[in-house]
């Protein structure tokens, strides 16, 4: 049969005279949820069918046997975990112990290093005198030894809100506290005149580090949490200087923008506890040594020839 010309072929046939869909997959999923298999096997053993003979008792037995090796699988593991809880908790045990053993150890050694440093302190009173002792107090102090005591500025700084992103969901920490921001406070406080200065109660030296790790803060590899309270001795409009500065206004644009907490107030009769004793590094002596026997010396130094002088090596401050 020939078309007639010009006319477009109908490809659901001629007789269709429109075009049909097919249901889609999720359609025809939720219109027969169940496989044509098993609707059959529900057929036919609606229609009487079971297993019988040896193929019946060949899959019972089948069941049976996986069965028993599930069953002995479980005992065994069973039996094992209970073999092997007394060896765990004598372990736990021993470890529990010996770390109680080198607590003990701890305190002792501390202890005994407590009672050696209060004996070196009177030896040096009964060795050196009064004006001398008072000059080592004085330096002790400013290089943060000792204790001190007076008036100054406290100043406050805490963690801001962390929002989660919700296109990326990463956790935004523009508002969390950072290192940098306890060194500027820092920094900012030894302008304003500042003679000792602690940051939650750990007393910055020259030698001090302020470092992040991960979200952590650590002064002196020991870590710091929200809030850090950076107190410092020094005179009585500190707290006002620091506030009017670039640190107080950097850290208000901060509260503004990002919700971090930030206070800076006066304090007065505060203590600072003294930092841990710097580790010696290196000493020289104060006098120079002896000339040996026969050995020329310089004019005026009192050191022999060959031998350079100490004037021109400092020992580094005693560290």
């Amino acid at each position: 049969m020939t078309m007639p010309a010009g006319s477009t072929p109908d490809p659901d046939g001629e007789s269709s005279g429109r075009r049909t869909y097919g249901p889609d997959f999720l359609t025809a999923l939720f219109q027969n949820p169940l496989d044509p298999g098993y609707a059959d096997a529900a057929a036919r053993r609606a229609e009487g069918y079971r297993r019988t003979g040896a193929r019946k008792h060949l899959t019972s037995g089948f069941a049976l046997v996986i069965t028993g090796v599930i069953g002995f699988l479980l005992v065994v593991g069973y039996q094992q975990t209970v073999a092997d809880e007394p060896g765990r908790a004598k372990a736990r045990d021993a470890l529990v112990a010996q770390v109680e053993k080198r607590r003990a150890q701890t305190e002792t050694l501390q202890a005994r290093a407590d009672q050696l440093a209060d004996q070196v302190a009177e030896l040096r009173e009964r060795e050196l005198g009064g004006a001398a002792v008072a000059g080592i107090g004085n330096l002790e102090a400013a290089t943060g030894l000792a204790p001190v005591r007076g008036s100054g500025a406290k100043i406050v700084l805490g963690d801001g809100p962390a929002s989660v992103d919700a296109v990326t969901g990463e956790r935004r920490i523009e508002g969390l506290v950072k290192d940098i921001d306890l060194q500027l406070a820092a920094n900012a406080l030894w302008s304003a005149g500042a003679e000792a200065i602690a940051i939650n109660g750990q007393r910055l030296t020259a030698t001090s580090t302020i470092r992040q790790a991960g979200e952590a803060i650590l002064v002196d590899t020991r870590p710091v949490t929200t809030p850090y309270e950076v107190i410092a001795i020094g005179p009585g409009d500190l707290a006002k200087d620091f506030r009017d500065g670039y640190a107080g206004k950097f850290f208000q644009t901060l509260a503004a923008r990002f919700g971090l907490s930030f206070e800076a107030s006066k304090v007065k009769n505060v203590t600072l506890n003294a930092a841990p004793e710097l580790k010696l590094r290196s000493a020289s002596p104060s006098t120079p040594p002896p000339a040996p026997s026969g050995a020329p010396s310089v004019a005026g130094s009192g050191v022999p020839s060959g031998v350079p002088g100490t004037a021109g090596s400092p020992s580094e401050g005693g560290r």
